[in-house]
């Protein structure tokens, strides 16, 4: 669970080991500017990691966030700054 004042730093920083840990091909490049789909994530891949946030930073988002909000950085940034994104 993320602390209760979650930074944009902390999530990117979350975010980028989540990826690390999920994406299978060591050569797959990772990086904060890098879209989803760069960085290998398939629709099934993009909801889990989702999924993961959502039980990290303790609310729930909508699946197409990541559609949204392409990259860790987008994302991060779009998070810290106290947008609400919970499910219908």
């Amino acid at each position: 669970m993320a602390p209760a004042s979650v930074t944009e730093a902390d999530i990117s920083d979350w975010c980028m080991a989540c990826l690390q840990r999920m994406v299978d091909n060591p050569a797959m490049p990772i990086g904060p500017e890098l879209t989803f789909t760069q960085m290998g994530l398939d629709s099934a891949t993009s909801v889990y990691f989702v999924v993961e946030l959502e039980e990290w930073l303790g609310r729930e988002l909508q699946p197409e966030i990541v559609d949204d909000y392409p990259t860790v950085a987008a994302l991060a940034h779009h998070l810290a700054n106290g947008a609400e994104d919970g499910g219908g």
